[in-house]
């Protein structure tokens, strides 16, 4: 993340701080609701048929304020979604993280649990993240990179008994968890709660056949 969008991230962070100067609260204030006007126009329209009059109508807000805020519309755009991907980034490097005495069962339905809660949040932003053809081209490979490192530390804590190689891993962990997101949560099949179960019910024996035991509890409807 470059340093024009970590000011930003802390600056909307701040808002709510007294300190701040009231101009300096009302830009803030002003970019929440641009941001989540630019969401919904692009999610409806797509990038070429947004406008830059659109979001600010949705806004309740002027041009002025927009462009204070972005250039262009299509840095509003790149801005959504860069940083959704950037928090996606993040969670996913947690995904077997945890207090020590954490087994493997835990660890790993934990990760589950954070890495499809933050892809549920907000959906609409998902979708637009999701069929955007920039970031759609190449999305899986740093989540590749990521599950990769997470494993192999993983597997030098002794957390994680296999042999398999860590990137192998971590293909299979995007393959499975990536399959039933879309498959349960994103088509509203199944609770998050479901398809939490499923998945680590899944990964657990390839990650430690004969330590972990699979979980016997029943999976909500």
């Amino acid at each position: 993340m470059n340093a024009y969008k970590k000011r930003r991230l802390r600056g909307m962070e701040g808002d709510t701080h007294p300190e701040l100067h009231p101009q300096t609260r009302r830009h803030l204030r002003n970019t929440r609701k641009l941001r989540a006007a630019a969401l919904q126009e692009f999610t409806a329209h797509g990038l070429h048929g947004t406008k830059v009059s659109s979001i600010v109508a949705a806004a309740q807000l002027t041009q002025p304020s927009f462009y204070r805020t972005w250039p262009s519309k299509e840095a509003a755009y790149e801005e959504l979604i860069a940083q959704t991907l950037d928090t996606w980034h993040h969670v996913a490097e947690g995904i077997l993280s945890g207090r020590p005495t954490l087994s493997l069962e835990q660890r790993l339905g934990g990760g589950v649990q954070r890495l499809y809660a933050t892809l549920t949040q907000d959906m609409a932003l998902t979708r637009l993240v999701l069929h955007d053809p920039t970031s759609n081209s190449g999305r899986r490979l740093p989540f590749i990179s990521i599950y990769s490192r997470a494993f192999e530390a993983a597997q030098r804590d002794g957390h994680v008994a296999t042999l398999m190689p860590a990137e192998s891993l971590a293909q299979m962990y995007a393959a499975i968890t990536e399959r039933f997101f879309f498959a349960r949560l994103y088509a509203n099949q199944k609770s998050m709660t479901a398809t939490v179960k499923e998945v680590t019910r899944l990964l657990l024996p390839t990650l430690q056949p004969a330590a972990s035991p699979l979980m016997h509890e029943e999976v909500d409807p």
